[in-house]
């Protein structure tokens, strides 16, 4: 269990240097039409600082550098943040490679955020951990910044290849032709459990996306979206 960071990290810095995902989701730019322009009237236009905590190759970095906000991002995976730098050479000097190891009071830039985004990157840490790095990016925003996060689904099928170890981790380790895990993860049981983990947040909209592709199973993942107040 103390190397649980050790093997996340081999994994995306060593097993998989050929991943490829340079595109934004489409749950980030319908979080941008839908909740932060709609509802908020945040379209960029200000500049607005933007912090994404595990960033990999910029996909989501890239849609809202295109916009005009001031683009922050921090990633465990060197290649990653690399690939990323290069595509965005306008904010290189704002990706930075992060240890696995979350610190408590880690401060990642000099700027406070305007918002947060985390997306299927949290739920590698331990609950403790969760906590640890949660509260980082707490400190780092401004009063009234927004958070937009993702985490593992209960029924989420990597669940089902996994086993329980202890602080709210599962070792994932299966491998079906197409990929080959071995990795640690943690799991959400419903919405409940997620305005838990956030609630150093004002919750506002906690929802899912899901999808299910060559038969494999559910890949839920559930989404809060909350305000510091």
């Amino acid at each position: 269990m103390s190397n649980y960071l050790e093997t996340n990290s081999h994994y995306w810095n060593d097993i998989i240097p050929e991943y490829s995902a340079p595109n934004v989701e489409s749950f980030i730019f319908r979080f941008y039409g839908r909740i932060l322009k709609f509802d908020y009237g945040i379209d960029g236009t200000a500049g607005e600082n933007v912090l994404d905590f595990g960033c990999g190759q910029g996909g989501a970095l890239s849609f809202f550098n295109k916009l005009g906000f001031n683009c922050f991002g921090v990633d465990i995976a060197k290649n990653d943040v690399a690939y990323a730098k290069n595509i965005m050479p306008g904010v290189a000097d704002q990706l930075m490679v992060i240890d696995p190891k979350p610190v408590p009071g880690e401060c990642y830039f000099d700027e406070k955020m305007d918002i947060v985004i985390s997306i299927q990157t949290l739920d590698f840490l331990t609950n403790s951990d969760f906590q640890t790095v949660i509260k980082n990016l707490y400190d780092n925003m401004k009063p009234g910044a927004k958070i937009f996060a993702s985490m593992n689904g209960w029924d989420m099928y990597y669940r089902n290849h996994a086993q329980y170890v202890e602080d709210g981790l599962w070792h994932v380790e299966f491998e079906n032709g197409r990929v080959s895990y071995d990795i640690y993860l943690n799991f959400i049981k419903d919405k409940t459990e997620m305005v838990e983990k956030f609630n150093l947040f004002k919750p506002v909209y906690v929802d899912y996306y899901d999808s299910s592709f060559r038969e494999e199973g559910s890949e839920l993942r559930y989404t809060f979206f909350g305000v510091k107040e």
